[in-house]
């Protein structure tokens, strides 16, 4: 699970890294009134996409949370049972 989470963020850092490489940040900087609907149109998209990635994300956690409580509550029975038995 940490290494899914850990893989989708050095990604995105590695994605954003490569954007500001090659100069895209720049481009994005200043702009003209006529490019006003671009903007509202790629502020829309990347919104869109960080929506997904944070779904993902939170859909990885919840997962792994299940797991652990799965296990938790396993390791906890055979606790009480050991103790149990042992009085």
């Amino acid at each position: 699970m940490w290494l899914r989470l850990g893989g989708a963020l050095l990604i995105t850092f590695l994605v954003l890294a490569c954007l500001e490489y090659f100069g895209v940040s720049a481009m994005l900087g200043g702009r003209a009134a006529d490019d006003v609907q671009h903007d509202v149109e790629s502020r829309l998209r990347e919104l869109f996409w960080l929506a997904i990635f944070a779904l993902v994300m939170t859909m990885s956690v919840v997962a792994a949370l299940r797991r652990r409580t799965a296990q938790l509550r396993g390791a906890l029975t055979t606790s009480q049972l050991r103790r149990r038995n042992v009085a």
